[in-house]
C-alpha cells in the first residue's frame, strides 16, 4: 500500500493507491499483448498541472460561447437503443408510460454536447468521443469503414476507429475526434452522434449500483477508454493521453472540486436544463433528480475523503491495438462496512468518470463475488465421466488406452484455491510453482496467491482442479480427472468463505502462459448481456489465437428459464458449457439418464440473441478431490467408502453443476490438443501425422462438431421439456469424443481439419470432401463445423457479431445451411451443417464466404467428420450401443410412474367393486321375506336384538344374534335350523323334515 499526499491548487487530498492483494504487483506476466499496471507514485507527478488544466477548461466552458453546426444528423434514442444497450432511455425518462420519444429533450442534450466539445477544442484542442455510422446500401462493414475514413480524411496514425456495430443496414464505430472534424462529416449516409454520459452507462448498471451490491465484498467499475487513449507502446509506456487519464483518475479523489465541474458536464445536471424546465414547467426526469441530488449532497468539502482514500483501488490496462482493442481503467470499491455516505460518493464518482472525454463506456454492475452455484445431491465418480465422454460404453476409455490422457498439456484454472496436499495433487519431490512457473512440479506448475494460497474445507477450487487433471502418484483412486496426465496453473481468487475477488482480466488470463493454452472458469455473474469482462475475454482470445477459455454457463435454468446464461459465458469466442445427467445410480433418485439435460443448467440466448450454451456435458454430478487444508495427504477413504449424495469422505467430495461440466470439458480439450501436438492427426496413430500447435478455434470446432443432440430437459416431477437441435438448451449437443477425432477401430468417424485459414471480405473459399467407406467405416453422417474468433465488441452490444462468415455445404445439387436454419446464420461465430444418409463416393463441397466483415480478412478453423477411408468402430459388440442412444430412462420412468399409479388404483377399484357387490348382497338380505326355493340364507343382527322372520321351502337357516337374547321364531318346511347367540353362547336346534338332510351353520 502506498500513501500519496498532494496539494492541488488550494485543495488538499490524501490518496491511498492500494496495490490490490499483497502479491499482485509481483504477478509474473510473460510479455502480454495487453499491458497491465497499478497506478503508482510516478503517475502523480504531473497531477497538479493536469487537474489545473481541467479546472480551467471547465471554467472556460462557462465563459466561452463556441457553437458548432454538425454536417450530419444524430441518432434518435430508438436508433441508439438498436445499436447499444445503454441507460439513455431511462436517463431521459422514456418508458412504457411515455410511449413518445422525448425528442426535444434529447435534441437539446445532443446540441449541448456538441457545443461543449467545440468549447473544449477552442480552449486546448481536447478531443471528444463520437459514434459515427454509415448506412450506405450493398456495402460490407469494411467498405463502410473505408468510407468513414475517407470522409474524415485521416490516416490510421492520428485517428483511430473501433467497430461497435456491423449489420446489413448499419456500420458504426467509436472515434475520438475534434468537434470541428466530426462536424465536417457530411452526407445522407452518415450519422454522427456525440457520446453523452448516458450513452456510456451500460443498461441496468446504475440501478445495480444503487442497490449497494448487498452481500458482495467488492464493486467493480470498468471504464473503457476511447480508441487510441492510453495505448501501450513498444517500451510499455503510456501515451500522453494515457498519462493525463491516470492523473485525472487520481483527481477523482477531490469531490468538492469535482461536483461543481461535473454538474455542467452533463446536460441533465446543468444549469441550462434546470432553467429550461423552470421556464417551461417540464417535469425533470427521475435520473436528473438523482444525479443533481448526489452532486449537491456530496460537494461538501471532505465528505467523501475517507471512502476515496480507504475503499478504492485503481488499475490501468493498456491495449496494443487501437483499432480492435481499448485500454481500460478498473476501479474496485471495497464494500466491507460501507455506509450510505460511502455509497453515494461512489455513485457521484461514476458520473464524473462518465463525463470525462477519454471514456467511451462505463460498466458498473460487476461485484467481484461471482456465482459458484453448486448442486449437491448425488455422486458420480470422475471415472464414469471419463468413459461417458470417451466411448459412451461402460468402463471403456479408448483415448487413455491410446496414450491420450493430457500428457504435455497445462490447463489454467481460476477458482477458490487448491489444497496442494491432497493426494491427487501432492508432490513429494517438487514444490508447486508459487508465482513463478516450475515445470518440474508433478501437478501444479504455477500458483498465483491473489487472495490467499489455500482452499477452504471441501472447497470448490480443489474439486474443479481435480476434475481436470487430478491423479494420485500411484495412479489409482476413484477421483482421477478427465486429463490425468495434464498439469495445472492456478489463480487463487477465493477467500476462506468461498467468496471471489477478481483481479484485472489481463492478469487473470496470463496465469500459466505461455505453457497453458486452456483456461477453465467455473464461475460467473447473472448478467445475460455482453459485459466488459466478456469483451476482455474475447479480445484476449483474439490476440492470443492459441488460447481457449472454457466457461460455465451457470445454474439458474430451473423452470426452463431463458436468458439465464451469465457473463463471461456471454462472450463470443469462449466455449460455454451446460450440464447433462450422468449414468445409472449416479443420477438423482428418479432422474433420467445421460441423454437428458440437467434442469438447473442455464439457458440462452444471450441478450443480443446468440445461442448459448455451446455444448453440454456431464455435470450431475462428479466425485473429485476434496480439500482438507489442515491435513497432509488426504486421499480416498481407507475403508473404501465412496461419498454419496451431498457428501464427502476424507479427501473426496461430491458436487454437481455446470461448475463440474466445465473442467470436464477443459480436460477433454487438453486431450484434443495432445492429439494434434503429438501427431495423431489424421491417422489416429501417434507420430504418424505432422506435429502442429492447434489454434483455439480448431479445438473449439472439434468439440462442437462432434457434439451429439440430447433428448430433452429433465424437470423431474414437471416432466421432460422437448429440445431441438441448436436450441438454447443444448446448443450443438453433448460432448462426444467418439464423434470428434479418429482412433482406428475405437471411434465412429475420421477427421479432416483446416486450421488458421483466412478469407478476404466479400470473397469465398471452397473445400471438397469425399465419402469413402471402403475401409469399413459405417457412419452415415457428414458433419462440418466452422469456428472463428473475432475482436471484442462493445459492452452492451445489441448485435455483437462484427465479422459475419457463412458456411454452406452442397451435395447432390442441394445446398445445406448451418445450425438447423434454411438461410445463413447472422448471429453466431460457430456454424455446423450435418447431412444424414451420405453414401460411398459422395462428394460434398464446403463453402466459406466472408459475407460482411469489419476488416479486410478473417481467420477461421474448419473441420469435417464422416467416413473418409477409415476402419469401423470395433468397441461395440453385437447388441451394444451408446448410453445416449440406448437411454430409455424416460420410458422406464413412465413405466414406473404408471405402475405406481395404476397398481394402487387397481387395488382401490377392485376393493370398491367388491364392497359394492357385498353391499348389494346385504341389501337383498334385508327384505322381510324371500322365496328362495332351494337357497340358503343367513340373517345377521349386529346389535338390534331382532332377527327377521322368514318362511322358506326346503332351506336350512341359521339366525345369528350378535347382541341380544332374543330370537324370532321361524317356520320351515322340511328344513333344519340352527340359531346361534354369540353373546350368550346358546344354541337351539330345530328339526324339520328335510329331504336333503343338510345342515348349514353360519356364525
Amino acid at each position: 500500500m502506498l500513501l500519496l499526499t498532494t496539494t492541488q491548487g488550494h485543495v488538499a487530498a490524501h490518496a491511498v493507491i492500494i496495490l490490490s492483494q499483497s502479491s499482485l504487483s509481483t504477478v509474473p506476466i510473460s510479455k502480454p499483448k495487453t499491458s497491465f499496471s497499478v497506478l503508482t507514485m510516478s503517475w502523480l507527478s504531473r497531477s497538479a498541472t493536469a487537474l489545473g488544466a481541467v479546472a480551467i477548461l471547465l471554467l472556460r466552458a462557462h465563459l466561452t460561447q463556441a457553437v458548432v453546426t454538425p454536417g450530419s444528423r444524430s441518432l434518435t434514442i430508438e436508433e441508439l437503443n438498436g445499436l447499444l444497450a445503454t441507460e439513455t432511455k431511462k436517463e431521459f425518462g422514456w418508458s412504457a408510460d411515455t410511449p413518445e420519444e422525448p425528442t426535444a429533450l434529447w435534441q437539446n442534450a445532443v446540441a449541448y454536447e456538441w457545443n461543449k466539445a467545440a468549447r473544449a477544442e477552442e480552449y486546448n484542442g481536447q478531443k471528444f468521443p463520437y459514434v459515427i455510422c454509415h448506412t450506405g446500401e450493398n456495402m460490407s462493414g469494411y467498405k463502410r469503414k473505408l468510407a468513414i475514413a475517407s470522409a474524415l480524411n485521416y490516416t490510421t496514425q492520428d485517428i483511430h476507429l473501433r467497430t461497435i456495430y456491423n449489420s446489413q443496414d448499419y456500420y458504426c464505430v467509436y472515434g475520438q475526434l475534434l468537434a470541428s472534424l466530426a462536424a465536417n462529416i457530411t452526407g445522407d449516409e452518415f450519422i454522427v452522434q456525440p457520446v453523452l454520459p448516458s450513452l456510456k452507462f451500460m443498461e441496468t448498471s446504475v440501478d445495480a449500483l444503487r442497490q449497494r451490491q448487498a452481500g458482495y465484498s467488492t464493486t467493480t467499475l470498468e471504464a473503457n477508454l476511447c480508441p487510441g487513449v492510453a495505448m501501450a507502446t513498444g517500451n510499455d509506456t503510456a501515451s500522453d493521453d494515457g498519462q493525463a487519464m491516470a492523473d485525472w483518475i487520481i483527481g477523482k479523489l477531490v469531490p468538492e472540486t469535482l461536483a461543481d465541474a461535473v454538474a455542467d458536464e452533463y446536460y441533465l445536471t446543468s444549469e441550462e436544463y434546470h432553467n429550461a424546465t423552470e421556464s417551461t414547467g417540464e417535469k425533470v426526469t427521475e435520473r436528473a433528480e438523482l444525479w443533481k441530488g448526489l452532486l449537491h449532497e456530496y460537494q461538501e468539502s471532505g465528505v467523501c475523503a475517507e471512502a476515496f482514500t480507504t475503499r478504492l483501488t485503481w488499475f490501468l490496462e493498456r491495449a496494443m491495438d487501437a483499432e480492435t482493442g481499448n485500454s481500460q481503467v478498473t476501479i474496485q470499491y471495497n464494500n466491507t462496512g460501507n455506509s450510505t455516505q460511502d455509497h453515494g460518493c461512489v455513485l457521484t464518482l461514476t458520473l464524473a468518470i462518465a463525463a470525462h472525454p477519454n471514456v467511451c463506456s462505463l460498466d458498473l454492475p460487476h461485484p467481484n463475488v461471482c456465482s459458484l452455484d453448486l448442486r449437491r445431491e448425488v455422486s458420480t465418480q470422475n471415472m464414469i465421466a471419463q468413459w461417458i465422454t470417451q466411448s459412451e460404453l461402460e468402463n471403456e476409455r479408448p483415448f487413455f488406452d491410446s496414450g491420450l490422457d493430457g500428457t504435455g498439456q497445462v490447463v489454467s484454472v481460476s477458482d477458490t484455491g487448491i489444497d496442494v496436499n491432497n493426494c491427487y495433487f501432492l508432490d513429494t519431490e517438487q514444490s508447486p510453482g508459487f508465482l513463478e512457473i516450475n515445470r518440474l512440479a508433478r501437478k501444479v506448475i504455477q500458483y498465483i496467491p491473489f487472495v490467499d494460497s489455500a482452499d477452504y474445507k471441501y472447497g470448490h477450487g480443489t474439486h474443479v482442479a481435480g476434475t481436470i487433471a487430478g491423479r494420485r502418484s500411484d495412479g489409482g483412486g476413484a477421483a482421477e480427472g478427465a486429463a490425468p496426465g495434464a498439469k495445472l496453473a492456478f489463480f487463487d481468487i477465493g477467500d476462506s468463505s468461498g467468496a471471489l475477488i477478481l483481479p484485472p482480466d489481463s492478469a487473470l488470463l496470463e496465469v500459466g502462459r505461455p505453457d497453458s493454452h486452456i483456461h477453465s472458469m467455473s464461475w460467473g455473474a447473472e448478467f445475460n448481456f455482453y459485459t466488459t469482462q466478456a469483451r476482455n475475454f474475447d479480445q484476449f482470445m483474439y490476440e492470443n489465437d492459441d488460447f481457449l477459455i472454457v466457461v460455465a454457463a451457470g445454474n439458474t435454468g430451473a423452470g426452463d428459464a431463458a436468458n439465464t446464461v451469465g457473463s463471461p459465458a456471454t462472450a463470443k469466442n469462449v466455449i460455454a458449457i451446460g450440464s447433462h445427467h450422468s449414468y445409472g445410480t449416479s443420477n438423482p433418485r428418479g432422474g433420467l439418464g445421460p441423454a437428458y439435460i440437467s434442469d438447473f443448467s442455464s439457458r440462452g440466448p444471450t441478450s443480443d440473441g446468440r445461442t448459448k450454451p455451446d455444448i453440454v456435458t456431464v455435470g450431475q454430478s462428479l466425485l473429485s478431490a476434496g480439500a482438507l487444508p489442515d491435513i497432509y495427504g488426504e486421499c480416498d477413504p481407507s475403508n473404501g467408502k465412496i461419498p454419496g449424495a451431498n457428501d464427502h469422505e476424507d479427501g473426496l467430495l461430491s458436487l454437481q453443476g455446470t461448475s463440474m461440466a466445465t473442467p470436464l470439458t477443459a480436460g477433454t480439450a487438453a486431450i484434443i490438443r495432445q492429439y494434434f501436438e503429438e501427431g495423431y492427426y489424421p491417422t489416429g496413430v501417434k507420430g504418424e501425422g505432422t506435429l502442429t500447435s492447434p489454434s483455439a478455434t480448431l479445438i473449439k470446432a472439434v468439440l462442437m462438431n462432434g457434439a451429439q443432440f440430447t433428448k430433452g430437459v429433465d424437470n423431474g416431477a414437471r416432466g421432460v421439456t422437448p429440445v431441438e437441435p441448436y436450441d438454447n438448451n443444448q446448443g450443438f449437443g453433448h460432448l462426444s469424443l467418439q464423434n470428434s477425432i479418429y482412433l482406428p477401430g475405437k471411434t465412429n468417424i475420421q477427421l479432416q481439419a483446416y486450421d488458421r485459414e483466412s478469407v478476404i471480405d466479400g470473397l469465398s473459399r471452397t473445400y471438397d470432401v469425399k465419402i469413402d467407406t471402403t475401409g469399413g467405416c459405417t457412419s452415415e453422417d457428414l458433419s462440418v463445423t466452422l469456428v472463428w474468433s473475432e475482436e471484442a465488441s462493445s459492452p452492451g452490444c445489441v448485435n455483437c457479431l462484427l465479422n459475419d462468415l457463412d458456411l454452406t455445404v452442397t451435395l447432390g445439387g442441394v445446398t445445406y445451411y448451418p445450425n438447423g436454419l434454411s438461410q445463413p446464420d447472422r448471429r453466431n461465430n460457430a456454424e455446423r451443417v450435418i447431412i444424414n444418409g451420405v453414401t460411398n463416393n459422395d462428394v460434398a463441397t464446403i463453402t466459406v464466404t466472408a459475407h460482411n466483415l469489419a476488416r479486410y480478412e478473417q481467420k477461421y478453423s474448419l473441420v469435417a467428420t464422416g467416413c473418409f477411408g477409415g476402419v469401423p468402430n470395433q468397441l461395440y459388440a453385437a447388441g451394444q450401443c451408446s448410453v445416449f442412444e440406448c437411454d430409455n430412462s424416460k420410458s422406464e420412468r413412465l413405466r414406473t410412474i404408471l405402475l405406481c399409479i395404476f397398481v394402487p388404483l387397481g387395488v382401490i377399484i377392485f376393493s370398491v367393486v367388491c364392497r359394492q357387490i357385498w353391499k348389494r348382497k346385504l341389501e337383498r338380505q334385508d327384505d322381510d321375506e324371500f322365496d328362495c326355493g332351494d337357497s340358503k340364507r343367513v340373517d345377521v343382527d349386529h346389535g338390534h336384538g331382532q332377527l327377521n322372520e322368514s318362511e322358506y321351502d326346503n332351506t336350512k337357516r341359521v339366525d345369528v344374534d350378535n347382541g341380544s337374547d332374543q330370537r324370532i321364531e321361524s317356520a320351515y318346511d322340511d328344513s333344519k335350523r340352527v340359531d346361534v347367540d354369540n353373546r350368550h353362547n346358546q344354541l337351539d336346534d330345530h328339526t324339520r323334515d328335510n329331504p336333503f338332510n343338510q345342515k348349514n351353520v353360519t356364525i
